[in-house]
């Protein structure tokens, strides 16, 4: 029998600076408190997001 993969969701990235989401990823349960700096395109500079779920 083959072996079950990890679970996958769907997340968006949030700006910390504007609130709004840029962007969105698919990431495994252990990772939903993801942070990582990515491009802000209203602040048109690069900015703290955080995985929100979707």
């Amino acid at each position: 029998m083959a072996k079950k993969k990890n679970p996958v969701e769907v997340y968006q990235l949030i700006c910390q600076e504007t609130r709004e989401p840029n962007y969105v990823v698919r990431l495994k349960k252990e990772h939903k408190g993801l942070e990582v700096k990515k491009y802000c395109p209203k602040l048109r500079k690069v900015t703290l997001h955080k995985a929100k779920k979707a």
